[in-house]
């Protein structure tokens, strides 16, 4: 969907972790900011426009508006939350008066957004939620024997409850976000995943270190057998 530049890439390790980040994403807020939610079936949407709510200071319990399409929500700046996976047509998203939502100084989450490409205004910040190709579920108890959720008869054990890693990708699109990155980085710096050539760079820097131990033995044996012979 995006065609803006290039993003920041995030991990979060849980539900409550992909809520904490879009907490603090949200106390970069402005009236008329555009979030366009896109990515895996069942990645956080939702959890991630809680996060963002209580940033805002909402109180209410923030649900996922499928079957309304629309709710809104009141707190430091108030909150339009707009769910279009059951749209049938880009053409019914004019219904929902979307153009209003966005000129009246709240902020709007679309939950999907990219399936209304086309009627969104070149001004946003995608939030891309995928889980990661190699992820495996961390469970808590660890135990990557157990199920999901396990009540034992007597109820004296905990549930065991499977977190999966989610991969967050923000990308500013049009000025608005875009006049916030640095800003964004550094909300989001607990979150964000080491690049490829960071990590290059640390496996180099480990090898050196390895190479020059493994040189300053060899100098010390050279050493001891001087001492030796002397």
């Amino acid at each position: 969907m995006s065609d803006g530049g290039s993003g920041l890439v995030l991990r979060c390790d849980s539900v409550d972790d992909t809520k904490d980040l879009a907490a603090a994403l949200a106390e970069l807020a402005r009236p008329s900011d555009l979030l366009v939610l896109v990515g895996d079936l069942g990645a956080g949407k939702t959890a991630f426009t809680q996060g963002f709510g209580r940033g805002l200071g909402i109180d209410e319990q923030i649900t996922s508006p499928t079957f309304a399409l629309v709710r809104s929500y009141t707190g430091r700046l108030d909150l339009y939350h707009l769910d279009v996976y059951r749209l049938e047509q880009v053409a019914e998203a004019l219904d929902l008066g979307l153009s209003e939502l966005l000129d009246d100084g709240s902020v709007t989450i679309i939950e999907w957004g990219d399936a209304i490409a086309p009627v969104l205004p070149h001004d946003y910040l995608e939030v891309h939620l995928r889980f990661p190709d190699d992820d495996e579920p961390a469970t808590t108890p660890s135990d990557a024997s157990m199920p999901d959720s396990r009540v034992p008869v007597d109820g004296s054990a905990e549930v065991v409850v499977v977190e999966r890693r989610r991969v967050i990708e923000l990308r500013p699109i049009g000025p608005r976000w875009s006049a916030r990155v640095r800003a964004l980085g550094v909300a989001v710096a607990p979150w964000a995943l080491l690049t490829p050539r960071a990590e290059a760079g640390d496996a180099d820097g480990e090898a050196g270190d390895a190479d020059g131990a493994d040189g300053a033995a060899e100098t010390g044996r050279d050493e001891e057998g001087e001492v030796g012979s002397c």
